[in-house]
C-alpha cells in the first residue's frame, strides 16, 4: 500500500479518536495532516467531510439516551440562520481578519477556563439556564460552520457553560454534528469530490470504526473533572491551530 495513503489512514484515524473522545475538533486535527502528507486538497476536504459524518452517526448511534433533543433542535433551527449569515460574511469580509478573532478567542477562553478550573474550582461559575442561548449557540454555530466547517465550536462553548454531564455533553454535540450532512451533499454536488475520496473513505472506515472504540473506551476511564481540564487544553491547541492555518 502506497505510503501517503498509509500516512492519510492514520491522519483519519487520530481526527476520529479526536472526535469521539472530545466531540469535536477533527477537521483541525485530520486537515492539517493531511496537507503535511501532500493529499491534494479536494480530496482531503471531502474525506474528512465524510469520516466526521460516519463518527458522528456512530456515535449518535451508541449515545442518543444522552442527546438533550430540546436544546438540539433550538440549536439546529439557529444553525439554519446562521449559514447563510456565514456565507455573506464569506462574500464580503475578510475572513483572515475572523478566523484571528476566532483563533484569539478559543485561547483566551481556553486559558482563562483552565486557570479557573485549576485554581479557583471553588469560585462561583457562571451556568447558562435560559433556552435563549441554544438558539444563539445555533446561530453562531451556522455561521463559523459556513466559515471554517468550525459549527461544533460554540457548541462546545455552551455545553461548558451549562454544565452538561459528560454523556449529554457528547452525545448532543455529535447529534449537531449531523448537519454536517449538508455540507457533504454541497461538497458533492459542488464537484469537491475527487477520485480519491470514495475508496480512500471506504478504505477509512476500519480505522474509524476502531477509533470510535478506543474513544469510547477511553471516555469510559475519565472522570468528569479530568475530562474538562483536557477539554480547555484541546480548545487553546485548537485556536493555536487556526491561527497557524
Amino acid at each position: 500500500m502506497d505510503v501517503i495513503i498509509i500516512l492519510s489512514l492514520f491522519a483519519i484515524f487520530l481526527g476520529g479518536l479526536v472526535r469521539t473522545y472530545f466531540g469535536f475538533g477533527e477537521a483541525l486535527i485530520s486537515m492539517p495532516l493531511l496537507a503535511l502528507i501532500g493529499l491534494e486538497t479536494h480530496a482531503a476536504i471531502s474525506v474528512v467531510g465524510l469520516a466526521g459524518l460516519f463518527v458522528a452517526s456512530l456515535n449518535i448511534f451508541s449515545g442518543y439516551r444522552n442527546i438533550k433533543y430540546n436544546v438540539l433542535f433550538l440549536m439546529l433551527v439557529g444553525s439554519l440562520v446562521g449559514i447563510p449569515i456565514g456565507i455573506w460574511i464569506l462574500r464580503y469580509f475578510n475572513t483572515n481578519i475572523v478566523q484571528m478573532m476566532l483563533g484569539g478567542f478559543l485561547i483566551m477562553y481556553g486559558t482563562y477556563s483552565l486557570c479557573k478550573f485549576l485554581f479557583f474550582n471553588n469560585r462561583i461559575r457562571v451556568v447558562l439556564k435560559s433556552n435563549i442561548w441554544s438558539g444563539i449557540t445555533g446561530i453562531v454555530s451556522g455561521i463559523l460552520g459556513s466559515l471554517y466547517n468550525s459549527h461544533g465550536v460554540p457548541v462546545v462553548i455552551y455545553g461548558t457553560l451549562s454544565r452538561w454531564h459528560i454523556k449529554d455533553f457528547r452525545s448532543t454535540i455529535q447529534a449537531h454534528f449531523l448537519t454536517a450532512i449538508f455540507v457533504v451533499m454541497g461538497q458533492g454536488f459542488g464537484g469537491i469530490w475527487t477520485e480519491q475520496t470514495i475508496p480512500l473513505f471506504l478504505l477509512s472506515l476500519p480505522c474509524l470504526i476502531i477509533s470510535v472504540i478506543i474513544g469510547k473506551y477511553l471516555s469510559k476511564l475519565t472522570s468528569y473533572n479530568h475530562f474538562e481540564k483536557w477539554l480547555y487544553l484541546f480548545i487553546v491547541i485548537l485556536g493555536a491551530l487556526i491561527l497557524i492555518t
